[in-house]
């Protein structure tokens, strides 16, 4: 009786505690992120997790869509989303629990986009807020990369390099 209930377990198990998703797809995914110029700090969820360009592995758990931000001395920070798409693989789990074992690892999702390539935008001041000299001048931030000023008013942005 007892081999008989452990035969039972094991075809039960077998039959509906298969999660294909995510045995096929995975908990998580690599993405590629490169950035003009190379040499950016990637953030995920606020932890450094690389320099561009990078391939980083992002776990697929939750319901949320993932925050990455870029950020590199003189430039401002870029932040962008990476957003989860249903995967079909998880369509193999016709029954049985294996829904559920998807649902709870993230592997019903994937992330649609695996490669990004992003310009930096140089820092930016606005020209009311510059310091100025003795003589009235703008004293432009001393930074080694390329700089943004605008004055909003009348919609000018010089640049200086």
């Amino acid at each position: 009786m007892k081999i008989l209930l452990n035969i039972f377990i094991i075809i039960f198990i077998t039959i509906f505690g298969v999660s294909c998703a995510t045995i096929i797809s995975g908990t998580s995914q690599d993405i590629f992120i490169d950035s003009n110029p190379e040499g950016a700090t990637i953030y995920e969820g606020g932890l450094k997790v690389g320099r561009t360009p990078a391939s980083i592995t992002v776990k697929k758990s939750g319901f949320s869509d993932k925050e990455i931000s870029l950020s590199l001395e003189g430039y401002e920070r870029r932040t962008f989303i990476l957003q989860k798409s249903f995967d079909a693989v998880a369509i193999l789990n016709l029954a049985g629990f294996g829904w559920i074992i998807d649902i709870v690892t993230g592997a019903i999702f994937k992330y649609g986009r695996t490669n990004y390539d992003l310009d930096l935008d140089p820092k930016a001041f606005n020209i009311e807020e510059l310091e100025k000299d003795q003589l009235g001048r703008l004293i432009i931030p001393n930074e080694e990369k390329s700089v943004i000023v605008y004055y909003k008013d009348a919609e000018i942005k010089l640049l200086f390099n």
